[in-house]
């Protein structure tokens, strides 16, 4: 297996750190460390690449924080925009590219031109090619927190060797136990965590389909017994290798009679549902517009609208859309987009 070396100079590159800054400022332009760093972007971004030159860069203290996603409970780990964030962001650029042609092409979150629409669109192919199908569906408990900092050097070392852009990257992973949720560099660290096991589930268990987003993971067979085979090899190579449990919440079930949840749908050989929640979802955010229209900017409704739109489009879900989208609104989202 190739091994990347000289890395850093890319790293380093002003222009490569300038454009790592205009990356991680979007959406974020009226942070107050955002507006400093913007009025002098070639300054700040100079003192960013002096601090790795010179290896006086260390990752911040994290701000830690409780929110609930629904149900779930999360420790969200904040850390500050410079010089942090645009760090992650220059290191990323450069090391992203070389992880990502390690992936099976049907893992999906944070890899440029795998989201959610590319998953529906490989999902829906499979089943329409085989109508009756098991799925064993499952995510890891307790997921990013569990992640072995070790193991994950280790990992990272196999494609990479390059002394300082290895300094980096340690530096960012034991900056805290596990992969804290919300750094940038989680999401894709967190994708690498598990590509061995995608590997070996292919090649090993043969399954009939195989999708992952994040550590939530969909295994298909054409017989209900080879789910249940799958779960115990599998859970066995997850707590050996890479020292992670199967949630309790996992399931093995018929694809035609119960549906398959994945990446806010469900699908079925026929036709592709919106997952309930988000059905929920949508109709309160209709319910809000509704009450506060007379005081929300049109740009305003037309974003929290069409944000639901990119879901509905696709699926068995235009009746929920005319029922509770008004003739107002759409002229709304008329205007707006003309």
């Amino acid at each position: 297996m190739k091994r990347h070396g000289n890395l850093w100079p890319k790293i380093l590159d002003l222009n490569n750190i300038l454009t790592a800054h205009y990356a991680a400022r979007k959406g974020k332009s009226h942070y107050t460390e955002v507006v400093l760093v913007d009025s002098n972007p070639e300054f700040y971004c100079k003192k960013i690449q002096l601090s790795l030159q010179n290896k006086e860069f260390t990752t911040s203290p994290y701000i830690v924080e409780t929110k609930f996603d629904g149900r779930k409970q999360r420790l969200i780990h904040k850390l500050p925009y410079y010089p942090d964030r645009i760090v992650q962001h220059a290191v990323l650029q450069i090391c992203a590219p070389i992880w990502k042609n390690l992936f099976i092409r049907d893992t999906f979150q944070s890899i440029e031109g795998r989201g959610t629409s590319d998953a529906r669109k490989r999902i829906t192919k499979l089943l329409r090619q085989h109508s009756s199908l098991y799925r064993f569906k499952f995510d890891i408990k307790q997921y990013y927190p569990s992640i072995n900092n070790n193991k994950l050097k280790e990992i990272i070392r196999q494609k990479i060797k390059c002394p300082n852009t290895l300094w980096v990257l340690d530096d960012i992973i034991d900056s805290c136990n596990g992969l804290p949720i919300g750094n940038y560099t989680s999401q894709y660290l967190g994708n690498l965590y598990l590509n061995e096991f995608d590997w070996w589930s292919i090649k090993t268990l043969k399954p009939t389909g195989y999708y992952r987003y994040c550590d939530d993971i969909i295994v298909l067979y054409k017989e209900k017994f080879q789910c249940w085979e799958a779960k115990q090899k599998m859970e066995e190579y997850l707590e050996k290798k890479l020292k992670l449990k199967i949630k309790e919440n996992w399931s093995i079930s018929p694809v035609r009679k119960q549906g398959l949840d994945f990446v806010g749908f469900n699908f079925f050989p026929s036709k592709t549902l919106l997952r309930p929640s988000i059905a929920k979802n949508f109709r309160a955010k209709c319910r809000r517009i509704v009450r506060s229209s007379a005081y929300l900017l049109p740009t305003k409704i037309s974003n929290g609208l069409m944000s639901y739109w990119g879901w509905v489009k696709y699926v068995n879900a235009k009746r929920l859309w005319q029922t509770y989208v008004t003739p107002q609104h759409l002229a709304i989202l008329n205007g707006v987009n003309n």
